[in-house]
């Protein structure tokens, strides 16, 4: 049985500080056109029940945003390629509903983030990823995605590329001012899985400031072997790996 418990999500808009993660090409027009879609929702409210409404914003953010798939696509993709992945499309979901106050969490496991919202009629589980069966609303269906996603099984991915796994069993709920924070450890991400790992250690770091996450103990970890195993100087070495020290030590302990 599915156990998830709500305090009504609440505070400041996360539209600027999502659109600050990224170099995007016209933040202005971005948030623009953001607003003008929750004011063109915003005229339709009156005509559905709650849970309706939130049917309308699922459907309607698919239609006129999500339109490829792409694992790793930043915030400002969505609106500049129509690329989206599960945290980029959960992130602008979080800027709708809190937009309405609607009563939602967003829960964060290893390699997926969705969104459950509860409602007057019911819990709505919202699969950013699955445009035709993502809007969930039996009980059944929504236990089921969870036991999924509790999984905690890693995605498909390039065979060519140094992917991780993590260890770590992640099931939490998040702040909608944290998911800043993930994109920019799939930044971090995508630079290692690139053998980037000065940009990865940067962006990592930037990450850290919004949002701890628990996989970054276990990341850092990973990225430290990878810089003391590069070609870089022993100089450079040093100062990639040092702002990492308390998660190398973390590692350490937790391995005994």
């Amino acid at each position: 049985m599915c156990c998830i418990v709500f305090t009504e999500a609440k505070g400041n808009p996360i539209l600027p500080q999502l659109l600050h993660t990224t170099a995007a090409k016209n933040p202005a027009v971005i948030e623009a056109r953001v607003n003008r879609f929750i004011a063109e929702l915003q005229g339709k409210r009156n005509n559905f029940t709650e849970q309706e409404f939130l049917e309308l914003i699922f459907n309607e953010s698919h239609r006129r945003f999500f339109k490829t798939y792409k694992p790793y696509t930043q915030f400002a993709e969505i609106f500049e390629k129509g690329k989206y992945d599960c945290l980029s499309a959960t992130s602008l979901l979080a800027v709708v509903l809190q937009a309405f106050e609607y009563n939602y969490q967003i829960i964060e496991t290893n390699y997926h983030i969705f969104i459950s919202v509860q409602t007057e009629t019911g819990l709505v589980l919202l699969e950013s990823t699955d445009r035709l069966n993502g809007f969930v609303t039996a009980t059944d269906k929504i236990e089921a995605r969870i036991a999924a996603y509790r999984q905690n099984q890693v995605q498909t991915s390039n065979p060519t590329q140094i992917n991780y796994q993590f260890d770590l069993n992640l099931y939490r709920v998040i702040e909608p001012e944290q998911l800043p924070g993930l994109l920019l450890f799939n930044q971090a991400v995508v630079a290692f899985n690139s053998r980037q790992y000065e940009i990865c250690a940067q962006r990592l770091l930037q990450a850290v400031e919004i949002y701890d996450s628990p996989r970054t103990t276990e990341f850092a970890g990973i990225l430290v072997m990878a810089i003391a195993n590069s070609n870089y100087s022993a100089q450079l070495k040093k100062e990639l790996i040092r702002p990492f020290s308390k998660y190398v030590r973390n590692n350490a302990v937790a391995s005994r």
